[in-house]
């Protein structure tokens, strides 16, 4: 009888190792699901439908992105009220996880209301703000990363776009270690697509995570012949760097609006122009298929899809048109 229980002990162990394993290897197909308040869409019954929906379509990971919101002074500042929930954030976890997907938690930096006008522009000026910003950022992202860990989410990304906070690297490793401490899946940190090479702490992360919008053509109309020979290009020199670093990559976050300038300059929020909608499916097809073909790259997060809460109103980035969700089945189902 000992024996069977020791036997079966192992086994279990084995199973679960070898899940664990499986969970780290795989590519990510998968889709950042937004929000349009600070999340009360995550925790609502069509979330239930979204994820059920991007299933079927071949995605097998989700991303949300939880808001805190900086202040000039270095305040990060949680919660809308005394007493808020992290219900919006646990609930949408453990829905993937219960139908055998993988989520990935990415907590954002509100900068709107504040004199930066984007995550790359937050700076301080004097030490007292930066001392009071990092022990602010590191208390919140450590309670993100208890939350990530209760509900099984596989990836953390400890931050994004943050061009001045990221040159402090014993900061970073400072909070890398905490986070460590409460969570035991993948961590990251998301770049943007012109600076993964200033990070000097990846040694103490899982992935090379990248905000993928690298420009591909300057082209009005480029082909999708174009669009490929530029990711091979670009996909060259991350190959280069990952092997280095001895790390994948992972496209924290990928995207492109339904814009003439998709291509040329794909973190623009412009829509519109000629052939506007072919040029953002050539760019998006081609991306689909990057993992396939290299093994420096981990996986992917499109960016965005949104719950299909009545009454909400159109976004850029939105990748929810029968031609787009074609697209991804082709590939990734």
């Amino acid at each position: 009888m000992r024996f069977a229980l020791i036997l079966t002990a192992i086994v279990l162990g084995t199973s679960l190792f070898s899940a664990h394993a499986q969970e780290s290897i795989r590519s990510y197909k998968g889709m950042t699901v937004s929000c349009q308040t600070w999340g009360i869409e995550w925790q609502a019954p069509e979330m239930k439908d979204t994820i059920d929906e991007l299933k079927s379509l071949g995605v097998n990971s989700i991303a949300i992105h939880p808001y805190a919101q900086i202040r000039e002074d270095g305040h990060v500042v949680t919660g809308r009220r005394s007493g808020a929930t992290t219900t919006h954030i646990t609930t949408p976890l453990r829905w993937a996880y219960e139908r055998g997907m993988s989520a990935m938690l990415i907590p954002h930096l509100a900068y709107w209301g504040t004199k930066f006008s984007w995550r790359g522009e937050i700076n301080f000026v004097t030490q007292e703000e930066w001392d009071r910003f990092f022990a602010d950022y590191e208390t919140w992202i450590v309670q993100m990363a208890a939350l990530a860990e209760s509900e099984h989410a596989a990836i953390f990304c400890i931050g994004l776009e943050l061009t001045y906070p990221q040159k402090y690297e014993e900061r970073w490793r400072r909070i890398i270690a905490a986070v460590r401490a409460v969570y035991h899946g993948k961590v990251t940190y998301g770049a943007n697509w012109n600076e993964y090479s200033s990070v000097k702490f990846w040694d103490a992360l899982d992935y090379i995570g990248v905000l993928a919008y690298f420009p591909l053509s300057k082209s009005t109309n480029p082909t999708a012949s174009e669009i490929s020979a530029a990711w091979e290009k670009q996909s060259a020199e991350l190959e280069k760097f990952s092997k280095q670093s001895g790390r994948q990559f992972l496209f924290v976050e990928i995207g492109y609006n339904e814009s003439a300038r998709a291509a040329a300059e794909p973190w623009a929020f412009k829509t519109g122009g000629d052939n506007a909608a072919e040029i953002q499916k050539r760019c998006i097809e081609t991306a689909l298929q990057l993992p396939q073909r290299h093994a420096f790259l981990a996986g992917m997060f499109w960016w965005k899809w949104f719950p299909e809460i009545p009454h909400h109103h159109e976004e850029n980035y939105r990748l929810q048109t029968p031609e787009i969700k074609a697209l991804i089945a082709k590939y990734w189902r």
